[in-house]
């Protein structure tokens, strides 16, 4: 599954954000917060966070986005524990303040938190230090114990789908612009990356289904292709899509040149026909009747 986690300070955009979703977020757990107004749960967060003058980044910001055919299969309440679950092994604990949010507006459904780091005791509770991979940790434990997918296996599958479809679509693309069109008719989104030195330097690729705009821009969704193999190199696409073009130059060539013999072939065989026919027309038609070699006869008596 998919996750986010960091630690920062917020405004009370965060928490409007969160319970927004196009007006169709859905509140599903709410902590030591007595008000149901975005700008005064901030105030109430950060008079708490305020306790604890050494924490800066007072705040717990995040997702979990499962993949969409488990997602499907999640009801709210499952999402919700999955993502209470996963908190707690971080650190998060009762008397710590959140909102936990489900936004339903995307082909993804996906839940939204923010925790104050700073318990109501003053005390910091979660260790800012590599948050993001501990956190990820926890989900794939809490998907273990709930039977789920992890994100690691659904990747898996994932790139051995995307490297089947790339060399697919590379046996028949002669250029980059080719291979992308391909890959997308495959239901893929190609993204090359160039450098001055090189050109096109990398890919990444992502299932247009996948594709969470939402989240896209804190979580770049797909794999790059030294994630997906480590045996197909930009240097060796770049030279194969130069072998299919120089095949296809060839094949063109050759094409032309034969084409160009069954033209002048069939110009010879079609001059000839019409020379047939010429010398069938210019033969004399006329052939004498029983009248005629009758009127000779006579002729000759008549001498």
């Amino acid at each position: 599954m998919n996750n986010s986690a960091t630690t920062r300070r917020i405004t009370k955009i965060a928490i409007e954000y969160n319970g927004n979703d196009k007006g169709t977020a859905e509140r599903v757990y709410q902590n030591n917060l007595l008000s149901q107004n975005p700008e005064q749960q901030f105030t109430e967060m950060k008079t708490v966070a305020d306790r604890n003058k050494n924490v800066k980044n007072w705040a717990l910001t995040g997702y979990i986005s499962p993949e969409k055919s488990i997602g499907d299969q999640l009801s709210n309440e499952e999402l919700t524990q999955l993502a209470l679950r996963a908190l707690k092994k971080i650190g998060v604990r009762d008397n710590n303040q959140m909102v936990l949010d489900i936004h339903s507006s995307t082909k993804q459904k996906h839940i939204h938190f923010i925790v104050n780091r700073v318990n109501i005791h003053g005390e910091n509770t979660i260790k800012a230090h590599n948050i993001g991979e501990l956190f990820g940790k926890a989900v794939r434990e809490v998907c273990k114990e709930m039977n789920l997918k992890t994100d690691i296996e659904i990747g898996k599958e994932k790139k051995k789908q995307m490297l089947k479809a790339l060399t697919t679509s590379l046996r028949v693309s002669r250029s980059f612009e080719e291979l992308i069109n391909n890959m997308k008719k495959l239901g893929y989104r190609v993204t090359l990356s160039q450098n001055e030195k090189v050109g096109i330097s990398g890919m990444r690729i992502v299932k247009f289904e996948d594709i969470n705009h939402q989240t896209e821009r804190e979580y770049k969704p797909g794999y790059k292709l030294s994630e997906i193999t480590n045996t197909l190199k930009i240097k060796d696409i770049k030279q194969k899509l130069q072998e299919n073009n120089e095949r296809t130059i060839v094949f063109n060539s050759t094409a032309t040149e034969q084409i160009n013999k069954d033209e002048k072939r069939d110009s010879t065989s079609v001059s000839k026909q019409l020379e047939n026919i010429a010398k069938e027309l210019l033969k004399p038609s006329y052939t004498s009747s029983p009248e005629d070699e009758l009127l000779k006869k006579k002729k000759r008596k008549f001498r």
